[in-house]
Formats: structure tokens, C-alpha cells, sequence
């Protein structure tokens, strides 16, 4: 694989903020410090072991029978989600996604996890979150402060 341009990780980090709503639950940093009115029990993307492909595959398909939802229209409609239907997942069937994504979209949101967020020690840093926000919010100063990680 080639490395995600910066147009596909800016695209990436985009849609994960605002379209696809990751950070609700995972938190802005991908540390797994979502919203305290998530479902709560996001990992961090911050220590993942998945691959970039691994990561994709989630967003489209979600995690069933956990809170991780899935984000494409088709999911379990045939069996290009861990090869189940609807019916196979019963129970267990993820909730779908506020927003559904296009294949396009889930790659960016994959890139942008895999160069920004996956790998990164779990403490996040100062600058990380300048980067994240484009300028020094009160988060950051927290941060800075060592009041929130």
C-alpha cells in the first residue's frame, strides 16, 4: 500500500469529525474519551492493533454486538460484512450509522486514523491537539496543564 496523500487525510480527519461522528464515542483524539452521553466503552484508536484494511472493514461493518455501528448502506443486506446476512447477526446486528459513508469516505477516515491516530502514544499531546483544532483551544491548555489526558 501507498501512504494516504494529505488531501485523503485532511478528507479523512473532515469526515470524521463532523459526517461520520467518530469522535462522539472514540473522542476527538481517538483516545477513547468520547462524549460523556456516548454509549462509552470506545477503545482507543491510539493503541489499535488493526491494520488499515482491518479499520476500514469496521467502519463499513461495524462490530457486532457491540456499540460500533455500521456505516454502509448495503451492510448485511448480502454477506460482505464478516460474511453474514442480517439474519445470520441476529441479535448481535450493529446498529446502523446516523450517516452512512461511501467506500471513498470509509478509505479516508482509514487513512486519516492510520497516519494520525494509530501508533500514537495514548497520552495525547499539546501539539496533536493545536494540530487537531488549528489553534490553542482551552482543551489544549488542559492538556498543556495536566488535567486532561
Amino acid at each position: 500500500m501507498t501512504a494516504a496523500s494529505a488531501q485523503d487525510v485532511s478528507r479523512g480527519k473532515s469526515l470524521w469529525e463532523t459526517k461520520a461522528g467518530c469522535g462522539f464515542c472514540h473522542g476527538w483524539a481517538g483516545d477513547g474519551r468520547g462524549d460523556p452521553r456516548s454509549e462509552g466503552g470506545a477503545p482507543s484508536l491510539r493503541t489499535s492493533a488493526l491494520t488499515r484494511d482491518q479499520i476500514a472493514e469496521v467502519i463499513q461493518c461495524g462490530r457486532p454486538g457491540t456499540g460500533m455501528p455500521y456505516h454502509d448502506r448495503f451492510a448485511y443486506t448480502d454477506k460482505r460484512c464478516y460474511e453474514m446476512t442480517a439474519a445470520d447477526a441476529g441479535d448481535m446486528l450493529p446498529k446502523r450509522g446516523a450517516q452512512t459513508l461511501q467506500k471513498a469516505e470509509i478509505e479516508a477516515i482509514a487513512d486519516y486514523l492510520m497516519t494520525k491516530v494509530v501508533g500514537k502514544p495514548q497520552q495525547v499531546s499539546k501539539e496533536e491537539c493545536i494540530e487537531f483544532f488549528g489553534s490553542e483551544v482551552n482543551e489544549c491548555r488542559l492538556i498543556a496543564a495536566g488535567v486532561v489526558h
